[in-house]
C-alpha cells in the first residue's frame, strides 16, 4: 500500500512539475504573453475581486498561432480558475457578461495594445491594459528579458489608472 501511495506521488507531482515548465523555458510569443498577463493581473489586485472570467482582447497584437492562443487560455484557465475568453468589450457586452450597467464588467478584459520586440529577442516591451469598469481599470508597460529559461520582468510603469 506503501508503494501504492509513493507512486501515486510521484506521478502526481511530476505531472504538476510538467504543467509549470510550459512556460519556463518557453522563448515563444505565448510565454512572454502569458509573463505579461500574469504581471497585470497581479497589479491592482481589487480588480480582480470575485472576477467570474477573464477575457483577452488580442485583437492588436503580433500573430498567434493557434496553439499559442489556446495555450495561453488554458494556462490562465488553471491558474485563476475561472472561465477564459478571447472577446473583445463589444462581445461582452453582447454576451451579456456585466452587472448592473455596461460599463461594469463580471469579470476583466484584458487588452495587450503594444508589442515591440528587441532585435535579439531576449527582450520585450508591452503596453497591457486591465479593465473592469470606468472606475476600475489601469494601463501598464511592461518590460520583459527572457533569463534562466524564462520571462521575467525587468521593469513595470504604471501609464494610466482609474
Amino acid at each position: 500500500m506503501y508503494f501504492f501511495y509513493v507512486l501515486s506521488l510521484g506521478s502526481l507531482t511530476t505531472s504538476c512539475a510538467s504543467a509549470f515548465t510550459n512556460v519556463e523555458g518557453d522563448n515563444s510569443l505565448s510565454g512572454l504573453y502569458i509573463a505579461a498577463l500574469e504581471e497585470v493581473i497581479s497589479t491592482d489586485s481589487a480588480l480582480n475581486r470575485s472576477m467570474e472570467y477573464i477575457s483577452i482582447d488580442d485583437d492588436q497584437t503580433l500573430a498567434l498561432s493557434d496553439s499559442d492562443g489556446q495555450h495561453i487560455l488554458e494556462f490562465l484557465r488553471r491558474k485563476y480558475k475561472v472561465d477564459v475568453y478571447n472577446l473583445t468589450y463589444e462581445q461582452l457586452l453582447k454576451q451579456g457578461l456585466y452587472e448592473g450597467n455596461e460599463s461594469n464588467l463580471r469579470g476583466i478584459l484584458l487588452r495587450i495594445e503594444k508589442v515591440e520586440l528587441a532585435d535579439e529577442k531576449n527582450e520585450a516591451t508591452l503596453e497591457v491594459s486591465k479593465y473592469r469598469s470606468n472606475e476600475g481599470s489601469i494601463s501598464v508597460k511592461i518590460t520583459l528579458q527572457y533569463r534562466d529559461n524564462h520571462w521575467m520582468v525587468v521593469d513595470h510603469n504604471t501609464l494610466k489608472e482609474s
